[in-house]
């Protein structure tokens, strides 16, 4: 049986000096707070899909510029998430998190009052900063809480990424039937300021490590620079054209900044990004199933929408309104809570990588629902919600596994890595499901099946992968 992060010895050697952490008095309400901070930011990630259409009118945008709303934030979260971990890191993860948060409700008041796109773009820049959350988050759990209250931790806050995007897609529709879109920022503010509040006064302070680390210049701009390269070409190809020289040029930028990365931080004492992770197969094939765990519920939260609201005399529509599919997509929102509730028992029981195995099975199970029946409505509600117990697994499994295998002294930056590979599966479904439709749009049902099918084999490469860490584990 492999091993879980919960019975493991923290290696004393990697751990920086620093003066002892105090336990908190009221564990629970330390989870609750931390739990609630990943979910605002899950949901603000979100609540602007159902939106997006009514925004881009409201501002005069087309749908390549709406676009961009959902996919600044995404790329944002992507170059934030392992920088403002690594920070946590060296500086405390409280503070920094308290800091995140702060940065998070004045971007997201911004947002609210953006007279403009190019505002309303900038403010969600700025809002990615709240992706580093769940690393922090993380850590802080795993520096403050044991035993029971860890493996509750396991469950409970990455449970709350698909809990938020779930309840962010019923939320989202009804404020802006009810209200307006500005209206998702205005409350979104409020509950950013509300779970900051229980930060500070349920989360213990803590002292950052007294071994202070040079911020690793060269390589924050380098992992930037690589990622929105790569980010950018994949959200813009099918704008641009996929073999288009803007497209090719940008995505080879991309990757090449991504390999002087890779050179530069091998030779870095404290790099952001601890590249030389990546040697060990097992981080390897986390990072696989991760991409997995991001992909395919992105592809249905950009698929299903239009696919519902469509007209039924299309022969494919469900004809629901925005409210009406935004409610038949909440009982998959609900399961992705229970998923990651139930992780901790499935690992400990058959050990982590079977749970990531069982996490891709089910998913791929609910995307074949999805596949062959993608006209019937009750079908499709059934299959996403089969599919989003298997993803609240996952997401909780893959944070598991990230933190097994990783310095206790690197926590952040370490599951803000894995956040980035999380993101560039859920920007990739973007573009590759409007690339798929906008191609089969004189047989739109077939189209949807296309799309789903892609979330099956999406779901299958995540599945080999979680093979391959079992029989590792067992030949070790």
């Amino acid at each position: 049986m492999t091993p879980s992060i919960l019975d493991e010895e923290l290696p004393t050697d990697s751990v920086p000096v620093a003066r002892p952490q105090p336990r908190p008095r009221r564990p629970g309400a330390v989870l609750f707070a931390l739990s609630a901070a990943v979910f605002v930011f899950s949901l603000m990630q979100t609540l602007v899909v159902p939106a997006l259409p009514t925004v881009g009118a409201d501002l005069g945008a087309n749908a390549q510029g709406t676009g961009w709303i959902l996919t600044a934030f995404l790329l944002s979260g992507a170059v934030l998430a392992p920088v403002v971990g690594n920070l946590g890191d060296r500086f405390g993860h409280r503070r920094i998190l308290l800091i995140a948060l702060a940065v998070f409700a004045a971007s997201t008041l911004a947002a609210a009052a953006a007279p403009n796109l190019t505002v309303l773009l900038v403010a969600r820049v700025v809002q990615g900063i709240s992706t580093a959350t769940f690393p922090l988050a993380l850590a802080l759990a795993r520096t403050l809480l044991s035993g029971p209250r860890l493996a509750a931790a396991f469950g409970w806050i990455p449970g709350m990424i698909g809990l938020g995007a779930g309840i962010a897609l019923v939320v989202g529709g009804v404020i802006v039937d009810a209200l307006s879109w500005r209206w998702l920022f205005i409350i979104g503010a409020v509950l950013i300021a509300l779970s900051a509040l229980l930060v500070i006064v349920q989360v213990p302070g803590g002292a950052a490590p007294a071994v202070a680390k040079r911020t690793d210049w060269p390589g924050i701009v380098l992992l930037a620079g690589g990622l929105v390269g790569v980010l950018l070409a994949v959200s813009q190809g099918s704008a641009w054209g996929w073999v288009s020289p803007l497209t090719l040029g940008v995505g080879t930028l991309g990757l090449l900044l991504l390999v002087a990365l890779v050179l530069v931080e091998v030779r870095t004492p404290s790099p952001v990004v601890d590249v030389r992770t990546f040697r060990h197969g097992p981080l390897v094939l986390i990072s696989i199933l991760t991409l997995a765990v991001g992909f395919v519920p992105y592809v249905c939260y950009i698929a299903l929408p239009p696919l519902m609201q469509a007209p039924a005399g299309t022969g494919y529509g469900h004809g629901l309104s925005v409210t009406a599919s935004a409610l038949a997509m909440f009982p998959s929102a609900v399961l992705v809570f229970l998923g990651g509730r139930m992780t901790p028992a499935l690992a400990a029981r058959w050990g982590a990588g079977a749970a990531g195995l069982i996490s891709a099975i089910v998913m791929g199970v609910g995307a074949v629902g999805l596949a062959v029946w993608p006209t019937v409505p009750l079908a499709v509600i059934i299959g996403f919600s089969i599919l989003g117990l298997g993803n609240g697994i996952g997401y909780a499994i893959c944070a598991q596994l990230v933190m097994q295998h990783s310095p206790a002294a690197e926590t952040g930056a370490a599951t803000g890595l894995n956040s980035v590979v999380r993101t560039i599966g859920s920007a990739a479904a973007a573009p590759v499901v409007a690339a798929v439709l906008a191609a089969t749009a004189t047989d739109s049902a077939t189209g949807y099946g296309t799309v789903f099918w892609m979330a099956v084999g999406a779901s299958a490469v995540g599945a080999a992968a979680s093979i391959a860490l079992v029989v590792g584990a067992r030949r070790r």
